[in-house]
């Protein structure tokens, strides 16, 4: 079994690292000391469990597991020293939770819970997958503010995108990209995850395919039937459909 460690202490990392040489068949495939680094790390390694600490710079370990896709997702462990976030661990499909300092004989029954899993049916395995699919929805809901950050990626590399920096976000066919004054990168997200959790005081639909930011529009022109173009900072212009348009004008006072 492949395992990934993500800690952002290396004492916590070498200690949770020296605890899995013991156990037989573990492949310690990677350490990673921040959300960014655990992201590549996951997409290049491919990891079967991924120990994650959740208080990390950046983004903190749930924000990793909302940025996981697909059927190969790898089954996560959270590891922290606050026994508060348990809750939240299971809400987002945690195969166990591990309270630091970790001992030997927790270590291996988390790791024996995971190759259980691993070893089950490939039903049990898709529905571990289904799971983090609807992770974002259970972060949506213990969440106690608007989005303040998004994951993206450029190239092969994982960025961090403060929210404020966002001129807008636009889909193109089925991607997602976030709009900053030095390019566009790409976001995992969908445009109706983007809509729930941004602050709508700062970020509105434009039309079905673009969300702006009110603080980086520069000017608006209105057209016939209703609509606007919407000029953004970057110099990018956003058409405005007319049922959008009505809103903008309450909210900009145009």
């Amino acid at each position: 079994m492949k395992v990934l460690i993500v800690d952002d202490e290396p004492r916590a990392r070498n200690r949770l690292a020296r605890l899995l040489r013991p156990i037989k068949g573990i492949d310690l495939c990677g350490l990673a000391s921040d959300g960014a680094e655990a992201l590549e790390t996951i997409e290049r390694e491919k990891p079967d469990l991924v120990l994650l600490d959740v208080q990390m710079p950046g983004l903190d370990g749930f924000e990793v597991v909302n940025e996981l896709r697909g059927n190969s997702v790898p089954l996560i462990v959270f590891v922290t020293a606050y026994d508060q976030y348990a809750l939240r661990a299971f809400e987002v499909s945690a195969v166990d939770y591990l309270l630091k300092p970790v001992s030997e004989e927790r270590l291996r029954q988390a790791v024996a819970k995971a190759e259980k899993i691993l070893q089950s049916s490939s039903a049990a395995l898709t529905g571990v997958a289904e799971q983090y699919a609807r992770i974002a929805e259970a972060l949506a809901a213990v969440q106690t503010g608007h989005l303040q950050r998004v994951v993206g990626r450029r190239a092969h590399r994982i960025c961090i995108l403060p929210v404020s920096d966002i001129q807008a976000f636009l889909a193109e066919d089925d991607l997602v990209f976030a709009i900053l004054a030095q390019g566009r990168v790409l976001v995992s997200r969908t445009l109706k995850e983007l809509e729930s959790q941004l602050d709508p005081d700062q970020f509105v639909r434009a039309h079905r395919q673009a969300i702006i930011s009110l603080a980086h529009i520069t000017e608006i022109e209105p057209l016939a039937g209703g609509g606007a173009m919407a000029r953004l900072r970057s110099g990018m212009g956003v058409s405005i459909s007319r049922r959008h348009a009505a809103s903008l004008k309450v909210k900009l006072g145009w």
